[in-house]
């Protein structure tokens, strides 16, 4: 029984999250093509990813489903183990730090990777020409 309440503890969390999530972010995005989250713009920078050779707003909506998925996830299980306010925030504010960094990396090699793809394909279409 306890688990079903974690699971729906977690649901009702990540729905919240993700509406903010969208209201606020991913739908100014979609409006203004230019505008990015930080977490984008840090990604991208880091890995020197060509805005023109990705699609920025699906990159912008993987980004935000990752977030808030970390987000719930620190939430429903941090909720459960710690009653101090001070240390839930102390060991919240660590982990989402260090689970976001790994995922971020993971989400930036991805489209440095499609990128270079992008660009081999590029370059064998010159050499044939």
């Amino acid at each position: 029984m306890d688990h079903i309440n974690i699971l729906i503890e977690f649901t009702i969390t990540f729905v919240i999250i993700y509406l903010l999530y969208y209201f606020f972010i991913i739908k100014k995005c979609r409006d203004n093509k230019k505008v990015a989250p930080a977490e984008v713009n840090i990604i991208l920078s880091l890995y020197k990813i060509d805005v023109k050779k990705i699609d920025l707003y699906q990159m912008i909506k993987v980004v935000s489903i990752v977030t808030v998925t970390i987000l719930s996830t620190i939430i429903t299980i941090i909720c459960r183990f710690f009653d101090s306010t001070i240390i839930l925030l102390i060991f919240g504010t660590l982990i989402s730090v260090v689970v976001a960094f790994i995922c971020y990396r993971m989400i930036g090699k991805y489209y440095e990777k499609k990128c270079q793809e992008i660009n081999q394909k590029k370059g064998d279409k010159d050499d044939k020409k």
